[in-house]
């Protein structure tokens, strides 16, 4: 007889990835239609959309450990790889990223106003931070996903030996 309340369970994991998807791809949305059209010659732009970014980062983290959550849960361990794999990758990405913004930070610095100098460095912290942040996230995640999401050999059960008398 089948497990009822295991089924009912199960019939929430498509409907739990696909607001995993939105918590995702909603700010990535968000944050693209915010930066066009692409100026990626103009330096103020590069410093503002990047810094625009940091603070978009965090919903999207969200709905990937949701993403992981269901996938260890209902024993997805291919799609829980995936993730970890895209995690390291955004790791990578991101490391690029902060690079780039962190020159154009200091070539940015001599050009602002004495008075907005305070403002712009606030600014710039809280994204290299939050950009800091979300990369050990994902980096750890990613690790920790590879690790929980190895491949296995079904492991094989010994027949039950049965013992009659004495």
């Amino acid at each position: 007889m089948p497990n009822r309340r295991f089924e009912g369970v199960e019939a929430l994991v498509a409907p739990l990835y696909f607001v995993a998807l939105l918590l995702v791809l909603t700010p990535v949305m968000d944050f693209a239609t915010s930066v066009l059209p692409l100026r990626v010659s103009n330096i103020e732009w590069r410093f503002a959309s990047v810094g625009l970014l940091s603070g978009f980062l965090l919903t999207p983290v969200l709905g990937i450990v949701l993403a992981i959550l269901i996938a260890g849960w209902s024993g997805h361990e291919k799609f829980q790889r995936v993730i970890a794999i895209v995690n390291l990758a955004s790791v990578a990405v991101f490391a690029l990223l902060l690079v780039f913004f962190l020159l154009d930070i200091l070539q940015l610095r001599s050009a602002v106003q004495a008075e907005a100098k305070t403002a712009f460095e606030g600014a710039a912290i809280k994204a290299v931070a939050k950009y800091l942040c979300v990369m050990f996230a994902l980096g750890w995640l990613g690790l920790k996903g590879l690790s929980a999401s190895r491949w296995r050999e079904p492991v094989k059960r010994q027949a039950a030996a049965v013992v009659i008398g004495t």
